[in-house]
This record gives C-alpha cells, sequence and structure tokens, in this order.
C-alpha cells in the first residue's frame, strides 16, 4: 500500500475541549476526571453555574497524525467490530503513512481522539460518559450545551464549553447519536426518539418543520439504581414512609409516585419496587428500560414507544401473573391494565406527571371510563408526590406529601415539615387486614428498625431482603 503524505492534513484536525479556568472560574466548585478528560464546575465571572471540560492537547505534528489517521480508517476496506480491530487498524495506519515514531511519543493524547471520534460520541463524550450527569441538553445550537449535575441541582443547569460553529455540525452529532441508537434521521423524518447503547433516553430534532433549528436531549440513568437506603439517607424519602410502601407492596396494592418532570419519580419508584419479596414476579411496561431490578431473577421488561403498544405489552404482562405489574409512566390506555391488575389481586404501580392529588384525579377521569375511574381511586392505597426544593442555596428532591384515600376525599398522612400521621393511616388497617396482621403499627415499626439497621448500596438492600423473607 503506497504510503500518505505525512506532512499533508487530510482531514480537520479533532476538535478540543478546552477552558482557561484560572481566569474564568471565581470560585471552583469541584474538579474530577472522566477517563482522560478533566472536569471543573465551578462559578465563572459572571456568576454563571460552568462544567468546563479540559480535555487532552494535541501538538501540531499530534493533529495532523490524527487527521491522516482518520482519514485512512475512512477510506479503508478493513472491517472494525470492535476496539480492538480499530487499535489494530490505527497501528497499521501508523506504519504506513510514517508516523511511528511520532505516534509512539504522542500515543495516548492522539489515540483518545481517535477512539473518541471513532468509537464514541464525538464532543459530547465526555458528558456521556460522566456518571455524575442527568440530563444533556441543547435548546439553540448558537448557545453551548447545558447540563445537569447530580451534586449540583441547585443551579438546575450548567453551562458547558462546548459549542458548535454551524447547524450542520449539531445535525452531524445527531445523526451519530441516531445512528448508535439503531435508528434513522433526516430532513424527511427530523424528528426521532430513541434509546442509546447504554440505555440513555435520546430526543432530537434536525430542524424545520418540527424546530427552528437542531436541537437534542439526552436523558441518562444510572447503570445501578438507586437504592432505598440512600434516599432515605439523602433526605429523599421518610423512613417511616418507605416501611409503608413495603408493606403495600407485601399487600399487592396499588400505589402511584406523582410529580412534575426531572423530580425523580421514576428513580423512587424504582426503590420502592426493592422493598419487596426477591422470589416475586415483577413486570414492568415502559417506553425505555428506567426501571431496573439487575439482582431479581423474576423480574420482566416489556417495552411500548406509543400508548397503544403498551397496553399490548401490559395485556401480555397480565397472563404472565405478575406478582406486580408496574408501568413505567401512564400516559393513555395503559391505565385500563393497571385497573385490571387490581382485579385480578397482582400488585401494581405506576408514576404519573401531576402535582396534587386532584391534578391526578382529573388526569384519570380523562383516561377512563366512570366505573374503571371509580374502581382504580377506590383501590389506590397511597399518591406519593415528590417535588424539587429549595431548601436553602440549595435545591433537593424530596417527598413532600403523601395522601391515602378515605371516601371520596384524598386524607394527607405525610407533609413535609409538618404532617407525619403514617402511624395513624387508614392503610395500615387494610394492610393488617389483607396480611392478617394483629398489630400492623407495631409491624411498621419493626420495618422501620430493620431499614436502619441496612447500609446504603443496591447489593446491601437486596442482600438484606433475601434475609427478611428467608429466600
Amino acid at each position: 500500500m503506497p504510503k500518505h503524505n505525512p506532512t499533508y492534513p487530510i482531514r480537520p484536525e479533532p476538535k478540543i475541549l478546552s477552558a482557561d479556568v484560572e481566569n474564568l472560574c471565581i470560585d471552583i466548585l469541584r474538579r474530577y476526571r472522566v477517563e482522560n478528560a478533566e472536569i471543573t464546575v465551578c462559578i465563572d465571572r459572571h456568576g454563571v453555574p460552568r462544567y468546563l471540560v479540559n480535555e487532552p492537547q494535541l501538538d501540531d505534528v499530534g493533529k495532523r497524525i490524527y487527521a491522516s489517521v482518520m482519514e485512512y480508517l475512512y477510506t479503508s476496506l478493513f472491517r472494525i467490530d470492535s476496539v480492538e480491530d480499530l487499535k489494530k487498524l490505527v497501528d497499521s495506519a501508523v506504519q504506513d503513512l510514517g508516523f511511528e515514531k511520532e505516534y509512539i511519543e504522542r500515543y495516548n493524547n492522539i489515540w483518545y481522539y481517535i477512539l473518541r471520534d471513532s468509537y464514541g460520541y464525538g464532543v459530547l463524550n465526555v458528558v456521556i460518559r460522566d456518571g455524575m450527569i442527568e440530563d444533556i441538553e441543547l435548546s439553540n445550537w448558537r448557545k453551548p450545551v447545558t447540563v445537569v449535575h447530580r451534586e449540583f441541582l441547585a443551579y438546575e443547569a450548567l453551562v458547558t464549553n462546548i459549542v458548535f460553529e454551524s447547524e450542520d455540525e449539531v445535525r452531524s452529532i445527531i445523526e451519530r447519536l441516531a445512528l448508535r441508537s439503531g435508528k434513522a434521521v433526516s430532513l424527511a423524518k427530523p424528528e426521532i426518539h430513541a434509546l442509546l447503547p447504554e440505555g440513555y433516553r435520546l430526543a432530537a430534532t434536525l430542524g424545520e418543520p418540527v424546530s427552528l433549528g437542531p436541537t437534542f436531549d439526552i436523558r441518562k440513568f444510572p447503570s445501578v439504581p438507586i437504592d432505598i437506603i440512600t434516599l432515605v439517607e439523602q433526605g429523599v424519602v421518610p423512613i417511616d414512609v418507605a416501611a409503608l410502601v413495603w408493606m403495600v407492596n407485601d399487600a399487592k396494592l396499588f400505589y402511584a409516585v406523582i410529580g412534575g418532570s426531572g423530580t425523580g419519580k421514576t428513580t423512587l419508584l424504582n426503590a420502592f419496587l426493592q422493598l419487596s419479596n426477591p422470589s416475586w414476579k415483577i413486570v414492568v411496561v415502559q417506553d425505555v428500560p428506567e426501571i431496573k431490578l439487575p439482582e431479581r431473577p423474576r423480574f420482566i421488561q416489556f417495552f411500548g414507544e406509543t400508548s397503544e403498544e403498551q397496553f399490548q405489552r401490559c395485556l401480555t404482562a397480565l397472563r404472565y401473573r405478575p406478582d406486580i405489574l408496574v408501568v413505567g409512566e401512564v400516559r393513555g390506555r395503559e391505565i385500563v391494565a393497571l385497573v385490571r391488575a387490581i382485579a385480578s389481586g397482582s400488585g401494581s404501580a405506576t408514576t404519573f406527571h401531576a402535582s396534587t392529588p386532584e391534578e391526578y384525579e382529573m388526569a384519570i377521569r380523562n383516561l377512563l371510563p366512570s366505573d374503571l375511574y371509580t374502581m382504580l381511586t377506590v383501590n389506590t392505597a397511597l399518591l406519593i408526590i415528590i417535588s424539587r426544593l429549595r431548601i436553602s442555596n440549595k435545591v433537593m428532591r424530596r417527598v413532600c406529601a403523601v395522601y391515602e384515600r378515605r371516601g371520596n376525599s384524598w386524607y394527607p398522612i405525610y407533609i413535609h415539615n409538618d404532617i407525619d400521621r403514617v402511624e395513624e393511616s387508614y392503610i395500615l388497617t387494610r394492610i393488617g387486614k389483607r396480611l392478617l396482621i394483629d398489630d400492623p403499627v407495631e409491624e411498621l415499626r419493626r420495618r422501620i428498625e430493620f431499614l436502619k439497621k441496612v447500609p446504603c448500596g443496591y447489593s446491601n438492600v437486596e442482600k438484606a431482603m433475601k434475609n427478611f423473607y428467608g429466600v
């Protein structure tokens, strides 16, 4: 194979993220690394919260090697199925191109960009790989990408130094994301809802007529779910509420976690589901795999993108005779399946976009015939409302209220910093009758003491549940 001229930069040089942290920031909140990139979270001189990425630097020789190797890869006829294949082909390329000595001297930094731009997500790779990031958003290509950071929720969104130079550059990134998700996006079909290989939810548009310009939002979920003990220690959920939901699970009653967008409804429901018999069959119907129970042998997931598809998956799920049927988020007709689950004696749970019991009732009234609406409301054991509250100078996720159904109205048994009537709740009496427990209040207290002794960590909670149920 003829050698390429090693001094001719065939492809554009890599886009390198960098920021002058010392001159830009007046208050550095945290520094850490993601792979070979340094992350700085700070407040800049204009009072703006920033998320700054500094990637490894390349000198001019390194940029030329990168450009020539990437051109070699794009024009080669070799099949690349893995990172190992890519590495072998890059090694061959630098030999053929006469760059071997210079490449070895700059190996770590050059390989970083080749891997990032071949098997990664380009300039978005760091924020996608950062496990502390919950959400990545671009609303206007002329403005920087913003991110939501788990440790800095008080600032709502952090402004990054990821800036695009044109609409075409953003469209190229969106096309790459679509390709990685196994779907296509084009000017003829300028909108996409998909799932990245890591399980992250992608929503993106290429522009008109859907949006004024290209936009995207990547919602990330932790690979290992956050456990209930961690949420208790973080103050997200009171321990007596957690113990009550545990008993509701055992009694196979229906409950809903409600709240606004981004309040942590799914995270909380996922943690509540851990408080159940590990030998039970739990079937989840959702559009993307947000709810996960990785250590449960009888955990089954069904997927449907539309409300009709989810309804059909729910009917299939009921034939599996689940101990608990979970709908990741109710949006439409799939709510009928929850009523059927109640009628069949299965436990059931869901999340719902609502901020008050009245909003919840209004929504389900519009989704159900009057008889099914009555059955669902009467059989709703708990409504658990989670919100994002500003406490001092921080924004925290909190269970702000828990309601139970009494007659034709919702009765608060817990209000954040005000009411805690969990031990006086009527639902405890219902649970006692259903589980044949003589003193349900004493059982609630026993479970509270049990939870207090469980250390944080998903596997620790799983081990504790196995010990509790003797499985």
